[in-house]
């Protein structure tokens, strides 16, 4: 497992090999280091919360845990969250080692070919790339025949200089968008809402303290853990600026731009492991709050066209 870093005038990225996980994005001016990274770095061989990590081959929730193939096959996957398959399963791009290439101080290529996964073989390439105060990330990946690909990064930011400060006094603004229901497996169930009604707690189109979703009164705030754990499908998808991100007193900052068409927001509501964070900090619940960009989960089962032979994405971090 070995660490690299890209630097310039405003911003520091550190990230490792191993799932390619984001692990300092540090605000030169004020010296915060955006984003919640474990402090024993072995504990990314099995990093529970996918801290920083780029996810794959199919991001989210996938049930039932099968898909069909171009040669329209029933292919069964493995199932490491009770029946649902997770964020790419057991050997999602998470748990791999990229061979890493550094272009220049501020370009890095990172490769990997997935041939051992039941998905059909695929070659990936992310470049991870400075401009100005900007981080962005790139993500393309390759076919000889129609597959499954839906990437993300998993990357949980904390604004605050302290990360023993939770984030439910962040404040957050998303693009215009509708939320996807889910069940008490937090499997989406086909259906969307506008969020005008019971569900209007976790409308952010208007800039709103990320805490008043914690105060709603329904049942996907029970069934997310008492956070928010949903996928918000944006109803302009070819804008490009999807979050806006700051703490409480306005130092810090985060505009998230993609050419995704969702995002699942999650405000860490599980701790199922006692890990050390940023420095000795327990990780707690409302400790980070990360935003996936991505197509909308379950979509293997939801969408027509599914695969795809060539895959791109891009997410830019505009760090101020």
């Amino acid at each position: 497992m070995k660490r690299y870093i890209l630097e310039n005038d405003h911003i520091l990225i550190e990230f490792i090999n191993l799932g390619g996980c984001i692990t300092k994005m540090i605000k030169k001016s004020s010296g915060t280091n955006y984003v919640i990274a474990l402090d024993d770095r072995e504990n990314y061989k099995s990093n529970p919360y996918y801290l920083g990590a780029i996810i794959g081959r199919n991001a989210g929730r996938t049930y039932p845990s099968t898909y069909t193939n171009y040669l329209n096959e029933h292919i069964v996957l493995d199932r490491n969250e009770n029946t649902i398959h997770l964020h790419g399963g057991y050997q999602g791009l998470q748990h791999q080692l990229w061979t890493v290439d550094q272009i220049d101080h501020q370009n890095y290529e990172l490769t990997y070919s997935d041939t051992h996964s039941v998905y059909e073989e695929m070659n990936f390439k992310i470049i991870y790339k400075l401009v100005d105060d900007t981080f962005k990330i790139e993500l393309f990946g390759k076919s000889k025949v129609p597959t499954i690909c839906n990437l993300t990064n998993h990357t949980y930011f904390n604004l605050n200089r302290d990360k023993a400060q939770p984030i439910n006094t962040h404040f957050l603004r998303t693009a215009p968008a509708e939320i996807q229901l889910i069940n008490e497996k937090l499997v989406p169930t086909g259906e969307y809402s506008d969020m005008k009604n019971a569900y209007q707690s976790f409308d952010f189109t208007e800039i709103g303290r990320v805490d008043k979703a914690f105060e709603g009164r329904n049942e996907l705030l029970r069934y997310s853990s008492g956070g928010i754990n949903l996928a918000y499908r944006f109803l302009d998808s070819k804008s490009s600026d999807k979050i806006l991100l700051t703490n409480d007193t306005g130092e810090n900052k985060l505009l998230i731009q993609s050419n995704q068409d969702s995002c699942v927001i999650y405000t860490l509501n599980v701790i199922s492991e006692d890990l050390s964070i940023n420095g000795g900090i327990p990780i707690t619940k409302f400790g980070g709050i990360t935003f996936e960009m991505q197509r909308v989960p379950n979509y293997v089962h939801l969408e027509d066209d599914v695969l795809v032979n060539d895959y791109y994405s891009f997410t830019e971090y505009k760090i101020f």
